[in-house]
């Protein structure tokens, strides 16, 4: 009886050791882009990366997962720009946690692991970003640069303020992946003049272009006219070369024929009578002055198929003695 009763008290103290050790019991799967915090009685002991977390009678044990993927913010918020102009922005803001060890656990300390209490520290932040870039920019320059607009709220974010405060980044323990401007929403009253500009900008730009076509019309005119004064000119000189190269000889023929009759005047005297008889047998005949050069003028009449007939000069009449008066 004793025996039995003893193994009885003995069976029931084992199914209260394994029902305390199954509810203390911890399990907890870490999947990628998560982190676990192992608490022991709200102290960290230990950070884990991705796997299975068991541990057995832990009743004072915690494991908190911590998500350390990427996540984004939007926000959407009314501002005013450098010149005084109101307008609405949205903006995305990619980040994630750091993921080291150290890092979460003085995230852990200062701000929890909650993404929710991440997400209202960094919207804050960001609001902040938004105000104070949007003072550095007209509202022209938001529209046709939006990512230095995106770059000016990156380094609000990243750069610290001074006075011994820490980046915003630093005060979350999180890394900026990305800063996007979404969209820029003005008035009417802007958004016509917009269109007005846009507008007034592509008439410049076709002007532009207008101006640069005839410019190169012009350009491509002139260029073709020196090709074709230079052509003249050298068509030009190159008569000119030739017309003086047979002038030259011309007149080296002419000095040759010159000296020829100059030392043999029968030859001349024959030559004379030679373009005499040519020219009286084409049945013309012209009576000219003698004291005309007879050579260049038969050269040319005889080359024109014309007869000259020179008259000889009349012999000069003796001159008779006056009569003397007799006394």
């Amino acid at each position: 009886m004793n025996s039995r009763l003893t193994f009885v008290s003995g069976f029931i103290l084992l199914l209260i050791i394994v029902g305390v050790g199954l509810s203390t019991m911890k399990y907890v799967q870490v999947d990628e882009g998560q982190a676990a915090i192992e608490l022991v009685q709200g102290r960290i002991v230990a950070v884990h990366g991705p796997g299975p977390i068991f541990r057995p009678f832990a009743p004072f044990t915690e494991i908190q997962l911590v998500n350390i993927r990427r996540q984004t913010r939007q926000i959407s918020q009314n501002v005013a720009s450098s010149d005084k102009q109101l307008y609405d922005i949205d903006i995305q803001v990619d980040f994630r946690r750091l993921p080291n060890e150290d890092a979460l656990r003085a995230a852990y300390a200062e701000i929890g692991v909650s993404d929710q209490q991440l997400n209202e520290f960094l919207d804050g932040f960001i609001n902040d970003a938004l105000k104070s870039a949007s003072t550095q920019f007209t509202l022209d320059e938001a529209l046709s640069d939006r990512g230095a607009f995106a770059e000016r709220i990156r380094r609000f974010l990243t750069t610290s303020p001074g006075d011994g405060q820490r980046a915003p980044v630093d005060q979350l323990y999180i890394t900026i992946e990305a800063v996007k401007v979404l969209d820029i929403k003005v008035g009417e009253t802007y958004a016509q003049l917009l269109a007005e500009k846009a507008n007034l900008e592509v008439q410049i730009e076709t002007e532009q272009k207008r101006r640069q076509q005839i410019e190169a019309q012009q350009a491509n005119n002139l260029f073709q006219a020196e090709q074709e004064a230079l052509v003249a000119l050298t068509r030009e000189r190159g008569i000119t070369a030739a017309a003086l190269e047979a002038a030259n000889r011309e007149a080296q023929i002419r000095a040759i024929e010159g000296r020829y009759w100059r030392e043999n005047p029968e030859l001349f005297e024959l030559r004379k009578r030679e373009l005499l008889v040519e020219m009286m047998s084409k049945g013309n005949i012209w009576f000219i002055d003698p004291n005309t050069n007879l050579t260049i003028l038969l050269n040319n009449q005889a080359a024109d198929g014309q007869a000259l007939v020179v008259p000889q000069p009349k012999p000069a009449q003796p001159t008779q003695p006056a009569p003397s008066e007799t006394p």
